[in-house]
């Protein structure tokens, strides 16, 4: 029986972390901006649609199509890349897709908020990069941290009621840290200290491109 209930927790904790994996945050992010009670919401489709397509190319296919050939070549060994040099090689490569995704929404007449996100994403990636080099802190964590900020930035910048997504990126980031842990990824402290990071330098972005 314990086997069993064993089982079904490590694959939870499996399919959370995959579900949850840091490529997909900046999805995620922009879900929640689209469905926030903002004049934001109500944005043109058309936008919408350029902006996730965009974000989904540029930041989630692409990479994930690099750490394939990567993989099947042995540059790698996992996509959850626990090596130092492996994390290096793909923070480095997801650094450089964010920056274009910010300069091009730079160029495009979209509002402030859209931009400053993938800026502030830039600028997390950056850091968690330069931190690799010497710390194994968790991405998924900083990814959480990072939709955290975002949430409460939201509601402090419009003055809105979002309490709700709060709760429910609370509740997922303990699920995804929680997971972290019991897969044996990370320490605790690892952990931590990535949702801190990525909420601080996210808020810290956020709040100078957007005050």
């Amino acid at each position: 029986m314990n086997e069993g209930r064993g089982a079904w927790t490590g694959n939870l904790a499996r399919v959370l972390s995959v579900v949850f994996h840091p490529l997909f945050v900046p999805l995620y992010g922009l879900l929640i901006i689209y469905s926030s009670p903002t004049l934001l919401s109500f944005i043109p489709f058309e936008m919408k649609r350029i902006i996730f397509i965009l974000v989904s190319a540029n930041n989630v296919i692409l990479p994930l199509s690099v750490a394939a050939i990567l993989y099947s070549r042995g540059a790698i060994s996992t996509f959850n890349a626990r090596d130092r040099n492996e994390r290096v090689l793909l923070l480095t490569f997801a650094l450089m897709m964010y920056t274009v995704t910010a300069v091009l929404l730079m160029k495009t007449p979209v509002p402030n908020l859209f931009k400053a996100y993938f800026v502030s994403i830039a600028v997390v990636t950056l850091v968690t990069l330069v931190i690799t080099a010497f710390y194994r802190l968790s991405l998924h964590a900083a990814g959480i941290g990072g939709l955290l900020s975002l949430v409460a930035f939201m509601i402090l910048l419009y003055n809105i009621s979002s309490a709700w997504q709060l709760i429910i990126v609370l509740l997922l980031g303990g699920a995804v840290m929680s997971a972290r842990i019991y897969l044996d990824d990370h320490k605790p402290s690892e952990v931590w200290s990535g949702l801190f990071i990525g909420a601080g330098v996210m808020s810290a972005a956020l709040y100078l491109l957007l005050k």
